[in-house]
């Protein structure tokens, strides 16, 4: 933003107290917020913008002040209770800000054709853990995706994307098409989970980097395709899992008949550099590694 006076800070996480009343946990990007501010909640991709207010702030190792600036005495990170709004109002990975900002897109048929199809799996989950497009790796970059969001799967962690495909409105001029054509989902196994949260939020920093492939490159993911990530250590918040990297297939949900066009669904599923080097070297088939992975699950414990 060009005016550097306005206050920014991205929700990293959302609690709701026993008193009812919620607390963002923010990392700050910009500017001063103070008690009683009313401060706008964005997601960085123009749908949504809604007035807060701040009831209070504290920092760690500080408790509760009045004020507090952005990088200032080394302060990066602050507590805000925010009224006027239910827990489920806000997601990790939006923007709260001092001015307001114009609301783009009132309609989102292709983001509504992905989330009535996973509405249609899991019947009763109107309202899945989601994370916007400044859930990074780095604290308040933007990443390609306009959205993540992560369903419960009783065994499993269903994520499926939003911003690979088009969402809004028709750009690229191919009707058969929505956008790159494609969605990324991961089934992340719940057993052995030391930090389950954590790794959630991990996982979504995963996801936007595998989307920035495309989204620089234009790389389309296909089932089929092996995907390395990391040699040196493992893809879990820890680096402690020998998963390293990616296969690609047809999650089961398979396409998705957007307005925009076909968006089918790419399920990213972890496999080991063991496993990467031995189908580079013909003597694993993709099959057989497919075949190894119970429901095409990403199990850190493999």
């Amino acid at each position: 933003m060009e005016n550097t006076n306005v206050s920014q800070a991205v929700i990293e996480n959302i609690l709701l107290l026993k008193d009812g009343s919620v607390v963002a946990g923010c990392y700050l990007l910009a500017g001063t917020i103070k008690e009683k501010d009313r401060l706008y909640c964005v997601d960085g991709a123009g749908r949504l913008c809604f007035p807060v207010t701040v009831d209070s702030i504290a920092v760690q190792g500080k408790g509760g002040i009045s004020t507090v600036s952005a990088g200032k005495d080394g302060i990066n990170r602050a507590a805000l209770r925010i009224k006027d709004c239910a827990v489920s109002d806000l997601h990790i990975g939006h923007l709260l800000q001092s001015e307001p900002e114009e609301i783009l897109y009132e309609e989102m048929p292709g983001w509504d054709a992905i989330t009535a199809r996973f509405e249609k799996q899991y019947p009763g989950q109107g309202k899945p853990a989601h994370f916007g497009m400044y859930s990074c790796i780095k604290p308040g970059m933007a990443g390609p995706l306009d959205g993540i969001s992560v369903y419960n799967g009783k065994e499993y962690f269903h994520f499926v994307t939003y911003g690979l495909s088009e969402l809004y409105e028709k750009q690229n001029g191919n009707p058969q098409r929505s956008g790159y054509g494609f969605e990324l989902t991961v089934k992340l196994k719940k057993e052995g989970l030391e930090n389950p949260m954590l790794e959630v939020r991990h996982m979504c920093s995963l996801l936007q980097m595998v989307a920035g492939i495309t989204a620089e490159g234009g790389h389309q993911f296909l089932p089929g395709q092996v995907l390395p990530i990391s040699r040196q250590k493992g893809l879990d918040a820890g680096g402690k899992s020998h998963i390293a990297g990616f296969l690609t297939k047809e999650d089961e949900l398979g396409s998705i008949m957007s307005p925009f066009g076909t968006v089918q669904l790419v399920q990213l599923v972890g496999v080991t550099a063991e496993e990467m080097e031995q189908v580079k070297d013909k003597k694993l088939s993709w099959a057989q590694l497919n075949d190894r992975i119970p429901a095409g699950m990403t199990d850190y414990k493999r």
